[in-house]
């Protein structure tokens, strides 16, 4: 008996590993591949979307401009998570102001300009440091008459937390800017956040 017990423990530890490898998720998306612990989130599908494409002027400057979208839908629970790879065929600046007309950098402006931001809507920025990267961590607050609310895809008290940060970033300028978005409670979305792992494909 005392040798089952041995076997079954061996086992286990043995296991244990393959578990914790078993929680990460990597995920695809045009230039990029984006790497998170999705272990507390419970079960759940990954849906990829067609690429946008349009032409981009800024600084009289024209350039190609592409997005990469996927949806992590959860299937026990209200919430998702969505992630967006942003690439421009030039480099941009990234820490500062894009034109004087618009004064958000580029990683804000592409949080900004990501489909997860619905209208006008009240956010705050900061700096939050993500996979060994200067990023923005946005916080959006969610009304009763957001859209997404309505359709009761969202909790209207459950902030929006979307975070932004350049993968290729040299000098203050990139071309290839990682976008997730979560209405997940923020212990939640900050463990996935900080778990995080990304790079050029």
């Amino acid at each position: 008996m005392k040798i089952v017990n041995l076997l079954v423990m061996l086992f286990l530890i043995a296991a244990t590993p393959a578990i914790a490898i078993a929680s990460g998720e990597t995920i695809a998306l045009g230039p990029a591949t984006i790497s998170l612990d999705l272990e507390n989130i419970g079960s759940y599908t990954i849906e990829k979307e067609s690429v946008i494409s349009m032409d981009h002027e800024e600084k009289d400057i024209r350039f190609q401009y592409e997005i990469t979208p996927a949806n992590i839908i959860l299937d026990d629970t209200l919430g998702q998570i969505m992630l967006e790879v942003h690439q421009m065929s030039a480099s941009e600046p990234m820490d500062e102001p894009i034109s004087e007309r618009d004064q958000s950098t580029g990683i804000e402006h592409c949080i900004q300009k990501s489909d997860m931001i619905h209208g006008s809507r009240e956010m705050t920025m900061k700096e939050y440091e993500v996979d060994g990267h200067d990023g923005v961590l946005a916080t959006i607050e969610i009304d009763s008459d957001d859209p997404l609310s309505a359709l009761g895809l969202i909790e209207s008290n459950d902030p929006l937390y979307v975070l932004g940060w350049c993968l290729d970033q040299k000098d203050g300028e990139g071309s290839v800017v990682c976008v997730i978005g979560s209405d997940l409670p923020w212990e939640t979305t900050k463990e996935i956040f900080d778990s995080i792992s990304s790079d050029l494909a």
